[in-house]
């Protein structure tokens, strides 16, 4: 697509193996590409990656180097989780009788799991790509997108690849996330599986977009008049706080 000073918005490469690289300039035309390719109820879910070498996998499964390991070595995380927070969780706290509720809950605060984060808001994961800044910051920062549905029918994937939102009231991140997890029952990374599964196919199963991210502080002055910030997306102290710091760094244009 181009804008009209013939300059094109965005640069699509060739799928392979069911994998689509989209580099976008700006933006605003980050927000046209959303509405032309994602139509609602499209299957679509997403996440931002601050650093656009970072990978489809989750935070313990990047700590297991030998991958024979994985289950034996998520299980005592898991019995560590449970046993720690023995007493922490207020009067009569609800027990789970799903795994996937559990790591959830630990993922809340933090605790290494075998969960991806996602979102059913291409901006909300844009927010995530964005929100923080450093000094070893890479030029472009990733939103990926990937097809839910085509992922759950396509039979090699869902006997390794679970998608999971959780039910528990004690985790009001996901509703103002409008959030879901991933699993990968092996602990590979997901890009892989999806590569291996759709090898050869031309059809986009995931998308990686970048962004510049010299745009962060558009990204972020955008998502604001779209209410989408750490108030509305973290219903507590923590998310107050962070609201607050950012504000102060809009409203002064500091540097990263």
């Amino acid at each position: 697509m181009v804008d009209k000073g013939a300059q094109p918005r965005w640069k699509a490469g060739k799928v392979r193996d069911g994998i689509e690289e989209i580099h976008i300039r700006k933006w605003n035309y980050f927000i046209d590409y959303i509405q032309e390719t994602f139509s609602p109820g499209g299957g679509w879910v997403h996440r931002g990656h601050r650093k656009d070498y970072y990978r489809l996998e989750s935070t313990i499964d990047r700590k297991i180097e030998d991958k024979r390991r994985t289950a034996e070595l998520r299980q005592a995380q898991l019995n560590r989780f449970k046993m720690a927070i023995r007493g922490k969780r207020g009067a009569n706290p609800p027990q789970y009788d799903e795994p996937l509720e559990w790591w959830a809950l630990g993922q809340h605060f933090d605790l290494l799991t075998p969960l991806l984060d996602w979102t059913h808001s291409p901006y909300t994961a844009a927010f995530f790509a964005f929100a923080n800044a450093g000094k070893d910051d890479t030029r472009k920062r990733l939103i990926v997108s990937l097809n839910k549905r085509e992922v759950e029918q396509c039979p090699a994937l869902a006997r390794t690849v679970r998608f999971y939102t959780p039910n528990s009231d004690e985790n009001a991140r996901v509703l103002g996330q409008n959030g879901l997890f991933s699993y990968s029952e092996s602990g590979e990374e997901l890009e892989s599986l999806i590569a291996s599964a759709f090898a050869g196919s031309g059809q986009a199963v995931l998308r990686k977009i970048y962004l510049p991210n010299a745009e962060r502080i558009h990204v972020l002055q955008g998502l604001e008049q779209m209410n989408i910030n750490h108030l509305t997306l973290f219903p507590d102290l923590s998310g107050a706080c962070n609201y607050a710091n950012m504000q102060f760094e809009l409203g002064h244009h500091l540097p990263d």
